[in-house]
This record gives structure tokens, sequence and C-alpha cells, in this order.
């Protein structure tokens, strides 16, 4: 648990960036009360987009998101106060959306990956920000991406490439893993246009499973290595409606991998936001909710996490609104997180931490500023229910990372740099 020094550290690195607390109204429909969680809304960022969000073993909330001046931004909250910090991390090559992704290792150091025209992989050590390039010269890179690291530690990442040296169009999904300090990298599906939302897991036996779309056969795929080889599957397809479905389904795909090492996967397809959950010998699928997305390939977009009772809470954009869904062990329940405004593109994601309060992350609709809700339920501490909103306070901007540059790994697959830390090692790791 980080300590009173190590937050005061925190905040030190990155010039005590803190933004003010922000109460909001969530608005909640009857068939959400069943949760019973008392919100709050706090401000992170005077902007955000790309958010994703992961929780610790001590309830400290790490985040990475865009910043305005086209910066990927790592954020930081201690379970122990509302303050956020943050600091940035890389550019973004004047890409002004692009995804990120966080995942955290088992000594709850942070790792990113994000995608500004080539496979950027960025991890925290301790002490500083190193950023690399995975598999260069491969060609251009855009879209999704996903990092996942499991019990052992090692790295893994996936994304789409859309381009490589002898093609123009390559579109295929591609993985690799950190190896000896070696990022060793394959195409996973070789059919067309394979894997432009694709999202990963590690399980408790260090075996990824990855979701990902399938356009031009209207497919959902699941690809599984199980330590020797890997395993790929169609979870759903538009031949369930005939062949009269459309193409679009398993778009905003995201994974989950339940105590049984099973895959449990959220997916959009037209009008309806989709589960998928793996069983021994099949795949069972049910309907969350009908929803409207807004046409681009950022508005096909769900996040998920498991509570301490290991159900699985989804959030997604539903026609400029940000949504809440979750299994209650009978049922889906649903909940509107935050209204319709100006923005339409509202990039949710969600964590959960060990003891039950839920944080989703989303970008506000008038101001697009970063908000991020906190659920506490009855009797945890801090638990109050949501006052009328607010005005935020201004919030100071962010200082830019110092970089230094770094010795090239060993390995010709390898590029680095190095930016500044956020936050110190933690004492006693």
């Amino acid at each position: 648990m980080l300590s009173k020094l190590s937050i005061s550290r925190i905040a030190l690195a990155v010039s005590a960036l803190a933004l003010t607390l922000c109460a909001g109204l969530f608005s909640v429909p009857k068939a959400a009360v069943a949760q019973n969680l008392h919100w709050t809304v706090e401000t992170a960022d005077t902007f955000g987009k790309s958010m994703s969000l992961a929780a610790d073993k001590d309830g400290n909330i790490h985040m990475s998101y865009l910043s305005d001046d086209k910066t990927v931004r790592y954020g930081f909250r201690s379970a122990h106060n509302s303050k956020w910090f943050s600091l940035d991390v890389a550019p973004t090559a004047g890409y002004s959306d692009l995804p990120t992704k966080i995942a955290l290792d088992p000594q709850g150091n942070p790792h990113m990956c994000f995608t500004p025209a080539v496979m950027k992989y960025a991890s925290f050590d301790g002490k500083k920000w190193n950023v690399q390039q995975i598999d260069p010269g491969a060609g251009l890179i855009e879209f999704n991406c996903s990092v996942a690291i499991g019990p052992d530690g090692v790295p893994q990442v996936s994304w789409y490439q859309y381009s490589s040296p002898d093609s123009p169009y390559y579109l295929h999904i591609k993985y690799a893993q950190l190896v000896n300090g070696v990022w060793q990298a394959r195409t996973l599906d070789y059919e067309g246009q394979t894997g432009k939302w694709n999202s990963m897991v590690v399980d408790s036996q260090n075996n990824p499973h990855i979701s990902y779309d399938s356009f031009l056969k209207g497919e959902i795929k699941s690809a599984y290595n199980d330590g020797k080889q890997w395993k790929i599957s169609v979870i759903d397809s538009r031949e369930a409606d005939r062949g009269n479905g459309a193409y679009n389904r398993g778009m905003g795909n995201s994974i989950l991998v339940n105590s049984k090492n099973l895959a449990q996967i959220a997916y959009e397809y037209d009008d309806t936001l989709l589960y998928a959950w793996q069983t021994e010998t099949s795949w069972r699928h049910e309907v969350v909710d009908h929803i409207t997305t807004t046409g681009s390939w950022i508005g096909y977009h769900t996040r998920q996490a498991f509570d301490p009772q290991g159900r699985p809470h989804i959030v997604y954009d539903d026609n400029g609104m940000v949504k809440h869904a979750y299994w209650d062990g009978t049922e889906w329940q649903i909940q509107v997180v935050s209204g319709r405004g100006i923005e339409r593109a509202r990039y949710p994601d969600i964590a959960i931490d060990s003891n039950g309060t839920t944080y989703i992350a989303y970008r506000d609709a008038n101001d697009g500023s970063l908000k991020v809700a906190v659920g506490k339920a009855e009797g945890q501490a801090g638990a109050v229910k949501a006052p009328a909103k607010t005005p935020a306070a201004p919030a100071a901007k962010a200082p830019a990372a110092s970089s230094t540059p770094a010795p090239a790994p060993s390995s010709s697959g390898a590029s680095g740099t190095e930016a500044s830390a956020a936050r110190p090692k933690n004492p006693g790791k």
C-alpha cells in the first residue's frame, strides 16, 4: 500500500497537479437500483479521450488517456483520496484520436499500448517510464491495441496491422510477447480485415485470450494460446442469421476471463449490445441492450471489469450517452452514467477494486473534460449520496515529462526512449 511519503513524492513528481472533486447526478433507472451504489463524479483532467483504467491490489487507480496537446498521458489516483495526478508519457505523432490501453504487472506498475502509426509500448519500472516501438518496420499500425500481463509478469500486446512493406492493405491482427528482452511478433489470423477491434487478457496460467472481429466474414472470433499452440474459434457470425446479417458483428469487443479460465465477451452488432459466455463446449449468447452507435470506428466501444463477486460490468456508448450494464446473477441491469450533450464519442472505461468500488471514466458531453464516476456500496468509507452538480475549479495544465534518449535494446525488435517517472517505486518493493 502506498505510504504518505510515496503519495507526497507522486505529487512532487507531477508538480502537485490535483484537480477538484466535482460531484454529479446519475440517471438511475429503476432496474439499476438493486446494485445500491452511491455515486460521486470527479474531474480528473480538463480534457480526455481514449481512456483506459486499472485498479491495483491496494485500490489505487491508474489511467491512460489522450490529452488536448496530442500526448498520451498517465493519471493516478490514490485509494486514500480523490486527487488525480497526471504526467505526459509520449507524443501521439499528431494523432488526435488513437486508442490507449493500460494494464498492471504483479508489482502494480502500469504498462500501456497506443498506435500512433506504429506500435508503441510504455512501461513504468518503479522509477521511470520507458517507451518502445514493437515490430519496427512492419508497416502502418492504426486503430485498436491491447496490452495484458499475467502472473509471470511477461507483457503481451495485440494490434491491427493496417499495411506492410509488401502491401498497402495488410489488415490483419498481430500479437507480440516480450521474451528475454526481445519482442516476438506474429500474425494471428490471415483472413481479410481481422482485428480492427481487439481485446486481450491473460489467464491464471499466463495464457493469452484475444477477442477480435473478422469484418469480411461478419464474425467475432476468439484466439487462445494453451501454452503450445494458438486455437482460433468463431464466437458469433452473420451466418447465424442465415447469411443475412450485417458484417459489423463483433465491433467494439472486450474480453474478460473468469476463475475457470473461460472467456466472457461483450460486443456490438448493428443496434445491439451482446454478450457471449464461453462454456466447456460452446458459446452462449444473449442480448444486453439495444443501442445506437455513432457510426465511426470510435463509436463501437465496450469495456468490462469483474466485481469482487465475479460478476461482469460493461460500459459503452449509446447515442452519445455513457451506460453501465451489470449482471446481477439473474439478468442484466442497466444504468445511464452520463446523458447526451455536444460530444458524441465518450470513450468510457471501467475498473472495480477489491472492495467493490466502481470507477467509470468518460469524456464530458459538454466541455470535453475527463470525468471519473466513483460508486461505493452502502457502508463503505466515503459512500455518500451524490449532491447536485457543482462547477469544477479550473485546473493547471500538467507539465510535460522530460525525455532523454536511452540505449536501444539488444533486440532488433524494439527501440526505446525514456520519460521521467509519474510516481516513485513503492517503499518496500
